[in-house]
């Protein structure tokens, strides 16, 4: 699949579109909704830097390849090192636009390469999720980077993308018929990359990974239609159906990156189809071969320009409505546990964006169980064999961990999340409301 133009792509051009993705990242992320994942990503990595290691001390379910990442902000004070680190995720966000913009020219010419800056720029996952410290971002930057090289610097990139998450296996298994031995070696220098966390817990690596992932229950019972809704999103619809007529129209000149990324598409919607369940955050994955292809289209969204303006609308009003979520509920939470209880006095929630917020980090002392991430903490104790996660989280083993912490803590606050894992009536019984969602212990 040569490219088609022969002509470089204008800096100040792609660089207007990188900073319409970065604006649509960067603004709303002041006020954006704080997801349960960002708190429990940014947690473990504030405490690693202070001595609790995950795996050995704290659930983390993962590789360490974002905690890496969140290193140099993760020694900032809670309540300014989390909105740090999120303004790294969108600046990260913008040069994954100019990866995979230049990518795309590379192998379908310059037309091309804009289209597809365009189309992830206004992509709701990837904007949704390039605000947020989520795995996604830097896994999506790690993928651009194996993808635009070859031998010894695909390894590194292949490495670190599957040191970041699982998922960096099914682009190293896509990049076979491209890079051959380079991918099985990429693939042996991620478990290199994860072993200084990994070697003071490989029993507590491999439960919190692995056994995690292949035991976790479902979350729902999900119809084929439903699931099949979730992955073709009719918020990025309009650019998957562009990426199917992209590739359509160029299949018989495939280039072997335009050919990874096809296979990866695959894998990643089958991934997705029987995954116990399914994140919006998930689908920012599917906008790196689905952006691709679709900048292919690019000469006939050229010659029906209006009509394509139109489509595009769809995506981008989507991401501008998705900029309106705010957090206010979480917000007062935080405010409330900075007037009423002093630093000395430990405070649990399940939801540790609460914690952040507030300029707090999960408990580590008192001689408790560490929990920053208490879905996980609570899934794991519950054991394999439950077929749903609200039975997981009502079987009496699943408060092992989270009992034992719980008893060294005086203050809980009691959300949805709080209701969801353990029961209002639990918490009615052993804690009294004190200061709103604040409860104190009876």
């Amino acid at each position: 699949m040569a490219p088609q133009e022969a002509r470089p792509m204008s800096r100040k051009a792609l660089l207007g579109l990188v900073l319409l993705g970065w604006a649509l990242r960067l603004l709303p992320c002041l006020w954006y909704d704080m997801d349960y994942d960002e708190g429990v990503d940014y947690s473990i990595a504030a405490l690693c830097v202070r001595g609790v290691l995950p795996y050995r001390d704290a659930v983390f379910v993962h590789p360490p390849g974002l905690i890496y990442a969140l290193l140099p902000v993760a020694w900032l004070p809670p309540d300014w090192g989390w909105m740090a680190a999120r303004l790294g995720m969108t600046a990260l966000g913008a040069v994954n636009i100019w990866l995979l913009a230049r990518l795309s020219a590379r192998s379908l010419g310059t037309s091309a390469g804009y289209l597809t800056a365009l189309c992830y720029a206004i992509y709701p996952e990837a904007a949704s999720t390039e605000r947020r410290i989520l795995l996604e971002p830097v896994l999506s930057f790690c993928v651009l980077g194996f993808l635009s090289t070859r031998s010894w610097k695909a390894v590194w990139w292949g490495g670190c993308a599957l040191c970041v998450k699982l998922w960096g296996a099914l682009w190293l298994f896509s990049s076979l018929p491209r890079l051959r031995g380079w991918a099985v070696l990429a693939g042996v220098l991620g478990i290199l990359l994860c072993l200084p966390l990994v070697l003071p817990a490989p029993a507590e690596f491999y439960r919190d990974v692995f056994y995690f992932q292949m035991h976790r229950p479902s979350h729902g019972s999900d119809s084929v239609f439903t699931r099949l809704w979730d992955i073709f999103d009719p918020r990025h619809l309009a650019i998957t159906i562009l990426a199917w007529v992209g590739f359509w129209r160029n299949r018989q000149r495939m280039d072997p990156v335009g050919l990874q990324l096809a296979l990866a598409w695959v894998l990643l919607v089958t991934v997705f189809f029987f995954a116990p369940g399914h994140f919006f955050h998930y689908n920012s994955q599917l906008a790196l071969p689905e952006c691709f292809w679709a900048g292919a289209a690019a000469d006939l969204v050229w010659r029906h320009r209006r009509v394509a303006l139109l489509w595009l609308l769809v995506p981008f009003s989507f991401v501008l409505a998705n900029c309106m979520r705010t957090d206010i509920e979480a917000i007062q939470r935080a405010q409330t546990i900075r007037e009423h209880i002093p630093a000395g006095e430990t405070v649990f929630a399940f939801e540790p964006g609460v914690l952040l917020r507030a300029g707090r980090l999960p408990a580590s002392d008192g001689g408790g169980p560490v929990i920053a991430d208490s879905y996980g903490t609570m899934l794991i104790d519950a054991g394999p064999g439950h077929a749903s996660v609200i039975e997981a989280m009502a079987s009496p083993a699943s408060r092992t961990r989270v009992n034992q912490r719980l008893a060294r803590s005086r203050w809980i606050v009691v959300d949805d999340r709080a209701f969801e894992q353990v029961s209002y009536d639990w918490c009615r019984f052993h804690y009294r409301p004190k200061y709103g969602d604040l409860w104190l212990v009876r």
